[in-house]
């Protein structure tokens, strides 16, 4: 558990204060590979316990610090399909702040479920919401820093 919260930390730490790291795109890249590694080698365990809910973190103060620590975080285009190759792909504007700021927000969430109710309800609630949301900001996230560094190069 406390691995897991320290690997939370390492990504959520960027929407809560300003980091003084050179190294951030690169530190950030390895923390998102290991979450991401979790997540997919992860066969949680369902909590029938009912819990309080907690407040989420405020979107428009995670994003202002996100914003400062990633000057260099724009928007990007991305394909909306990748699957059917008969039909023309539209392109969509992304936008890597909001991508790691929805992160940080749900990853909030399952730091305060490890340190508030169980690790059982923690890893399940991750999981969830890998699936049905964080997921997609990750990997495009991903991508975004890996097209940074490219471009560096």
């Amino acid at each position: 558990m406390e691995a897991f919260l320290n690997l939370i930390q390492r990504i959520t730490q960027y929407g809560t204060e300003t980091i003084a790291n050179p190294d951030k795109p690169l530190t950030l890249k390895k923390a998102l590979v290991d979450l991401y590694a979790l997540y997919v080698n992860l066969e949680p365990s369902f909590d029938e316990r009912l819990y309080e809910e907690i407040e989420r973190l405020d979107y428009g103060l995670v994003y202002a610090h996100v914003k400062v620590n990633f000057p260099e975080f724009h928007d990007y285009a991305q394909l909306a399909q990748f699957l059917d190759p008969d039909q023309k792909p539209e392109i969509l504007t992304g936008d890597a702040i909001d991508d790691l700021s929805d992160l940080i927000i749900d990853l909030s969430e399952v730091a305060w479920r490890l340190q508030n109710t169980s690790l059982d309800d923690a890893l399940w609630y991750f999981n969830t919401l890998m699936r049905i949301h964080s997921e997609e900001h990750l990997l495009n996230l991903l991508g975004y820093l890996k097209a940074l560094e490219d471009s560096k190069n």
